[in-house]
């Protein structure tokens, strides 16, 4: 129990307040609280608020603050049974409980789409962890006998709030239904919410990502300026039609076609990242060898995934005439720093990759393009297959 305290505490600590472990309390009123928190969220019909997320990874160097002012309102015929619109600088998201709807204010453009279930919404950054989403997170958890509860009081500012701990071996969150499986050795996803002790709604919503004994790791959802009875947004603003006017319809950028095996991508030149200097490298340098391309950008969950194995490959098939290339596609020199003390690579980091990714007709990463000896594009690989991309460069060094 004191170790929850203590976890309590440094989470808490993570916003900058103070916080002090007081009282600790049984499971069952835990799951009380928990209750009363969920009844109190069925309640509202509508509601304004202030929704920041902040999430941090120290190991990926990975920081992100966002905040959007939100409005949610319950509705019938929807997939998720509301509507909401999310205001977040020079963007308006609003979804009408049919169709999405997202507004470039600098840009002047609209992109819409229509929604047919509640999985086309899961992903949503807005209603990822919102006020709406933990009225489906909170039962699961509840009835959930393998989901380990407990809770304790808290001050923050002064104030007495309720924090309550949720955690389940190997199991997360994820999107509006399910409490899914990982299997990710030596990680924890416990989740706490801090409860406001006269409103029963929730203040903060946490997620550990708790790596060994490494438990820096967190996304933090804060709730504030509450407004359950709030004004309500013009009719109007739920159309299409009211910005049709206004709004040029959304183009993405012409995608070039993807390369092809068979093909020849032709030379260019990219930044190499080393501790004393800042060299280039250009891919005729390795004429004559076999070469992967692997684009990644740091905010990419596979990538990191990825790059621990990157050495291995280099070592095991350098001296056959193996070079792998891995190719940064938007982050700067400073986390190409943070990624070479981290990783120690015996492979190449180069990065400004990002026009080389477009010219290759590359959509998402990790992807990496295979080269033989001549050059010649003999494989693309989108996502990292270890084995497979293994046995691809196995069979091309061995030639």
């Amino acid at each position: 129990m004191m170790n929850y305290f203590l976890l309590c505490l440094f989470v808490l600590l993570l916003i900058g307040t103070e916080a002090q472990p007081q009282l600790a309390s049984s499971p069952a009123n835990a799951v009380v609280v928990l209750k009363k928190t969920k009844e109190q969220l069925d309640r509202l019909s509508v509601v304004r608020y202030r929704q920041t997320r902040e999430t941090k990874y120290y190991g990926d160097n990975y920081y992100s603050l966002f905040a959007a002012d939100m409005f949610i309102e319950r509705i019938k015929n929807s997939p998720i049974g509301l509507r909401l619109q999310a205001s977040e600088g020079n963007s308006l998201f609003i979804y009408d409980g049919q169709r999405t709807m997202r507004l470039k204010k600098d840009a002047m453009t609209i992109d819409s789409a229509t929604v047919r279930t509640a999985k086309q919404l899961e992903g949503n950054s807005y209603l990822s962890h919102s006020l709406a989403n933990l009225r489906y997170f909170l039962p699961l958890v509840m009835e959930d006998d393998s989901t380990q509860k407990s809770m304790s009081d808290t001050l923050i500012g002064g104030e007495s709030f309720y924090c309550v701990k949720m955690e389940r071996s190997h199991r997360y969150y994820d999107g509006f239904y399910a409490m899914d499986p990982f299997d990710v050795a030596n990680l924890r996803r416990p989740y706490f919410l801090v409860i406001n002790k006269k409103t029963f709604l929730p203040y903060l919503f946490i997620t550990k990502y708790i790596r060994g004994n490494d438990d820096r790791d967190f996304i933090k959802i804060t709730f504030d300026q509450i407004n359950t009875a709030p004004v309500l947004p013009a009719e109007s603003t739920w159309a299409y039609a009211t910005y049709a006017d206004s709004y040029q319809p959304f183009k993405p950028a012409e995608k070039k076609p993807l390369v092809q095996a068979g093909t020849f991508i032709g030379d260019f030149t990219l930044p190499d990242y080393r501790p004393a200097v800042i060299d280039s490298v250009s891919l005729h340098q390795y004429a004559g060898k076999v070469v992967l391309l692997d684009f990644w950008f740091k905010s990419c969950g596979p990538c990191m995934t990825a790059m621990p194995h990157y050495n291995a490959l280099q070592n095991k098939y350098g001296k056959d005439g193996f070079q792998l290339l891995t190719i940064n596609i938007e982050d700067g020199e400073g986390d190409m720093k943070f990624f070479y003390n981290k990783y120690q690579p015996s492979y190449k980091m180069l990065f400004k990759g990002n026009v080389l990714f477009e010219k290759l007709g590359l959509s998402a990463c990790p992807s990496s393009v295979l080269l033989d000896r001549t050059g010649r594009v003999t494989e693309v690989f989108k996502g990292f297959d270890e084995q497979l991309i293994e046995k691809k460069i196995a069979a091309l060094v061995n030639l």
